[in-house]
């Protein structure tokens, strides 16, 4: 079968074994390799898909690299993680996967080349908002997938007056962390009712292709030096790669009852507002590799980040004196500075200059869709993102902006739309007429869909000591078809952006 290697960063090539010379493909750091015969001392023949080309030996390694894929998924999150370790050790989580079928597409497309099923290690809902969690419905659905843990922030949407249960001195106490308990939940039809967050934890919860579905939160996970962890991913399971769970933060409500807070529209409002409060209290997850962190900052707004920075940075209280508040983000800044951070709702306006502050990455990404009437990213929040990230040239990646085009162009699908242009060129009856137009308008969006509007992605690839940050040129200049920007530390240990030599 050949030795699996991996390919060197930040790109290498692959060459025609008649010539050399001849580059054929450009591959990403990590991506992986089956080596075959050996050609010459400093020559390997590869095999990649059907085909077989050259690699140099020094252009390929034995060791993986921690990869995330951000996906396009149009208005929403959708985040693939693949660990960096080998064989039956490796883990792959997907976190959230947006409100369309974009993931799944990208999921049957990414691993059509492994056995008929494929088991996940963890699905991560990290709140109730259907841009972040619909998507994963089919996926749920589809007899080819299976997943360890599914993972949400507890907070179970029901029909009635309560969205997110009854309110009680400004705390939500039902919240649902266990199977046992969301079952106990959504058993009734009446609770559930046509609403799609019930739909796809009842999905989860009533398949044998599942194992535990549980909330995770500040309260719910693997507790270790005063810390909370993904289960399986403290210190103690591997010091080099380790997910800290930061929110939701459970308290304790003024009856003694475990529960969330309520957030209000506004720092001056009172009232619970149902989107800010399912927002504020996404499960938000800081990946650590080696010497480089990411943060997951799903739907964060001013109300949950306001209380999230006093809730680390002051055990609670409010600052009273300039002092007291630079000590207070210094103190945050310990929990939640990163390297790179997933931004918080898309690109909304709605964020504080404080929580940037504590965070200030080098790079940011924002995942957001255009066919949206959120104006989604804010282009004020753009400049305050360049304003407060780390460095001379801190990178704002778009996957609305930096997605990429289909290597080809799906032939079946064009013949279709030919063949319906010619019948509507000779079709009189003007039912019909119109209903062939109608056919033309679906095939239309499709192939506009599939050109511009699947597939696109920022990759992550890291061994903790450097970074690479790409996604695909939309349109090539011969083999090159990555564009990159790679992180390395600088002679205080701070990973800073490196300069692209006027690229």
């Amino acid at each position: 079968m050949g030795a699996i290697r991996y390919a060197k960063g930040p790109v290498v090539y692959l060459y025609d074994t008649g010539n050399l010379r001849t580059r054929k493909k450009q591959l990403l750091w990590g991506d992986w390799l089956r080596i075959g015969d050996n050609i010459n001392d400093d020559w390997d023949e590869v095999k990649w898909g059907k085909d077989t080309f050259a690699i140099r030996k020094e252009d390929y390694q034995r060791e993986r690299v921690l990869e995330m894929i951000f996906l396009d998924v149009g208005q929403g999150d959708g985040c693939i993680v693949t660990t960096p370790q080998l064989g039956s050790r490796e883990k792959i989580m997907i976190i959230d996967a947006g409100i369309g079928d974009n993931m799944k597409g990208y999921l049957e497309y990414r691993f059509r080349d492994f056995k008929k099923q494929f088991t996940f290690h963890a699905a991560v809902a990290t709140h109730p908002d259907s841009d972040h969690y619909r998507g994963f419905q089919k996926i749920f659905e589809s007899p080819r997938i299976s997943f360890e843990h599914v993972y949400h922030n507890g907070l179970m949407e029901r029909t009635g007056d309560d969205l997110l249960g009854p309110v009680t001195d400004g705390f939500l106490t039902d919240i649902r962390a266990s199977k046992t308990a969301a079952r106990k939940l959504y058993s009734s039809a009446a609770v559930r009712g046509e609403k799609w967050y019930p739909e796809l934890i009842w999905t989860a919860l009533n398949s044998d292709r599942f194992g535990n579905v549980s909330m995770l939160s500040t309260e719910h996970g693997q507790k270790e030096g005063g810390h909370t962890w993904m289960p399986g991913f403290a210190p103690s399971n591997n010091e080099d790669f380790t997910i800290e769970v930061l929110g939701p933060v459970i308290e304790r409500a003024p009856d003694g009852k475990k529960g969330l807070r309520t957030f209000a529209s506004s720092m001056t409002a009172k009232a619970m507002n149902e989107g800010k409060t399912k927002n504020g209290h996404s499960v938000l997850l800081r990946l650590q590799y080696h010497d480089f962190s990411i943060l997951f900052g799903g739907d964060l707004n001013t109300p949950a980040e306001h209380f999230l920075i006093r809730h680390y940075g002051n055990e609670g209280e409010a600052p009273t004196t300039m002092a007291e508040s630079a000590k207070m983000i210094e103190k945050a800044r310990s929990r939640f500075a990163v390297d790179m951070m997933k931004c918080c709702h898309h690109g909304s306006s709605d964020v504080t200059d404080e929580f940037l502050e504590v965070t200030r990455p080098a790079a940011y990404v924002v995942s957001s869709g255009d066919e949206e009437s959120h104006v989604h990213p804010r282009p004020d929040l753009l400049g305050l993102l360049g304003k407060k990230g780390r460095g001379k040239r801190p990178l704002v990646l778009c996957t609305e902006i930096l997605r990429s085009t289909r290597e080809k162009e799906d032939v079946k699908l064009r013949g279709k739309l030919d063949k319906l242009v010619a019948k509507l060129d000779k079709e009189a009856d003007a039912q019909k007429k119109k209903e062939l137009e109608e056919d033309r308008a679906k095939i239309l969006d499709e192939v506009f869909k599939r050109n511009v509007g699947v597939y696109g992605a920022i990759n992550l690839r890291t061994d903790g000591q450097t970074a690479v940050i790409a996604f695909r040129n939309e349109k090539t200049k011969g083999v090159n078809r990555w564009f990159y920007y790679e992180l390395k530390k600088d002679a205080n240990g701070v990973f800073q952006v490196q300069d692209k030599d006027g690229h």
